[in-house]
């Protein structure tokens, strides 16, 4: 029963924030153009240009002695090895 109260309560709050359905382009007095005209193209998902990054982490503040790498490459895949440290260099690069 408490449920139920619980539900229908959320909902309404939910409606109200919501306002109702949504107004067309037209009925919002906003211009509607000819899409005829248009340039289409095709993009990775994301958009825009992707990158890819590589952190080094090192055993001191100087970063002279490795001790460890993260890679995350463009087709989605991270690798790990070594040891991470609070010290590290990030280097990223655009992916092809």
């Amino acid at each position: 029963m408490a449920l139920s109260r619980w539900v229908v309560g959320f909902s309404a709050l939910v409606l109200g924030a919501c306002g109702g359905a949504a107004e067309s382009e037209a009925e919002a007095g906003l211009p509607v153009g000819d899409t005829s005209t248009v340039e289409q193209r095709s993009e990775q998902p994301g958009g825009g240009t992707r990158y890819g990054q590589h952190r080094t982490y090192y055993h001191e503040a100087a970063k002279t002695t490795w001790a460890g790498a993260w890679h995350a490459d463009c087709s989605g895949y991270i690798g790990q090895s070594g040891q991470v440290t609070p010290y590290y260099t990030d280097t990223y690069f655009i992916c092809p």
